[in-house]
């Protein structure tokens, strides 16, 4: 028996290590309870049960996982482009004309050896999540034109030189550079440190739900493992001296209580079975994973970090209250309030690094969201219906992007002739086919009622038709329309509203 109470007060629970969030979670505690790393209680140190999941670490966390893969992954779609304006039309087009090829290959296609460029894409937002920067170098030749673009492992903005030390990995090895301002792309979170200069990792903010669900998580699986018992206390009967002894007598009491308190308060954290001297009686002091509910509860981490990454629940695959339009309206509320200002904050940088104050208005790198919607065939349709419908592209150039063959007479522009100039023969109801005849299309506004014995046609020319209705006002008859070509037809209405 004695082996058994030994081999259940001998099981740690929590053993996780990790100095940054230990050092966190210490000042954390000690902001919050005014004792350093010790619970209201003023008893064990508690913070050393806490699952420390800072850094790679936190990925364990299958929520945060899914999330900083999500925005990772969007990030990485997304093509970075140098265009130049067209002369002919003042549009916006991708230039691979002589140097500029070399330029669009490196941003689209293979920026260093050892990268693609959707991976650096992936990477740059990596280390904005978990460094709060994220740091590529420009490598030029002699005569300033860029050979290579690396992304750094380390780098640090020298204030008084304006420049950077950058360390970064080639085929080659290691490397570790001094480079001015104009020649680093530093990509930083949205919060800065005082500097106004270097971003705050989102983990930072992170830190405290993520130990939660760090810690729940293995609470979960050490009750799960141990079957859901119980904590025992194993104590004695209170000695006499407490109640009935001598001062003396019960402050030497009073001290021995106290050092057992404290006994108690590191035991409790730690051992399944806590003993208290001789045993008197056993007192459950906990609960089964069962009554702490903890993988119900764990739904709380997806909330918590969904939230703190900018991703709604639906895209975290937490289907939970959702309907069949959840997931489409999830995805542009992600688009929309997460990913869009994380572009235009890269276009603003590649734009101030890569181009001068004189291609402003002639020249920019922009970053295209098209492939965002490749595999989503209803709104890709859409969107070329409209293209087609508005003339901003022809039949050919939606084959194009469907990556079909162009067709005969496929490259002229259409446009839906429900719009018109304004002041124009459209408009008029006159064309130079009729001979000026007017052929204007008058609206018509047809207004029924149960409790009207008539339905009215009103045409703009202001005259009124009557039309008979019974007593629903579903049954018409001798509905007199004018159409465009001036002419009166009477069309007969069935009950139901079929013509």
């Amino acid at each position: 028996m004695d082996g058994f109470w030994k081999t259940l007060g001998s099981r740690g629970w929590m053993r996780g290590r990790a100095s940054l969030g230990r050092k966190y979670l210490r000042e954390s505690s000690s902001n919050e309870t005014g004792s350093a790393g010790k619970g209201n209680d003023g008893g064990a140190d508690w913070t050393e049960h806490v699952a420390m999941v800072g850094g790679r670490q936190s990925l364990l966390v299958a929520a945060w996982y899914r999330g900083v893969s999500l925005r990772m992954q969007t990030m990485g779609q997304m093509m970075v482009q140098y265009q130049r304006r067209s002369k002919a039309g003042g549009n916006y087009t991708e230039d691979d004309y002589g140097m500029n090829g070399r330029l669009n290959y490196l941003l689209q296609v293979r920026p260093n050896p050892l990268m693609t460029a959707s991976q650096m894409m992936e990477q740059i937002e990596f280390h904005k999540i978990f460094y709060g920067n994220a740091y590529v170098y420009l490598e030029k030749d002699e005569g300033g034109m860029l050979q290579a673009m690396w992304l750094c492992s380390s780098g640090h903005y020298n204030m008084g030189g304006d420049s950077y030390w950058l360390t970064y990995q080639t085929p080659r090895g290691l490397m570790s550079v001094e480079a001015p301002r104009e020649d680093v792309l530093h990509f930083k979170n949205v919060f800065l440190y005082d500097d106004m200069v270097t971003g705050m990792p989102v983990i930072r903010y992170a830190m405290k739900s993520l130990q939660i669900a760090g810690t729940a998580d293995q609470q979960a699986l050490h009750d799960m493992a141990k079957g859901g018992r119980y904590k025992l206390l194993v104590r004695e009967d209170a000695p006499q001296a407490l109640a009935y002894g001598a001062s003396a007598a019960g402050r030497a009491d009073q001290q021995e209580l106290r050092q057992l308190t404290e006994e108690l308060g590191e035991d409790w954290m730690s051992k399944d079975a806590v003993f208290a001297n001789n045993i008197a009686d056993v007192k459950i002091i906990s609960q089964t994973a069962a009554d702490l509910k903890l993988l119900e509860t764990r739904g709380y981490q997806v909330t918590e970090i969904a939230r703190l990454l900018g991703v709604p629940k639906p895209m975290m695959m937490d289907d939970s209250n959702s309907s069949y339009k959840t997931p489409e309206a999830a995805t542009q509320e992600f688009l929309l309030r997460t990913i869009s200002p994380l572009i235009r904050e890269m276009e603003d940088e590649y734009n101030s690094k890569l181009l001068g104050a004189e291609d402003f208005g002639k020249r920019r790198i922009h970053i295209c969201e098209k492939a965002l919607r490749r595999l989503d065939p209803t709104a890709q349709a859409n969107l070329f219906k409209t293209y087609l419908e508005t003339g901003a592209y022809t039949v050919n150039e939606i084959r194009g992007e469907m990556d079909m063959p162009s067709v005969e007479d496929g490259d002229k522009n259409y446009i839906s002739t429900n719009l018109a100039e304004l002041g124009s023969e459209k408009l008029s109801g006159k064309s130079k086919s009729d001979g000026g005849k007017d052929s204007r299309i008058e609206q018509e506004t047809v207004t029924t009622s149960p409790w009207m014995g008539a339905a009215v046609i009103q045409q703009h020319t202001g005259r009124e038709y009557g039309m008979e209705a019974d007593e629903n006002g579903t049954r018409t008859e001798g509905a007199v329309i004018q159409r465009h070509t001036g002419r009166e037809k009477t069309g007969e209405k069935r009950e139901g509203g079929e013509g």
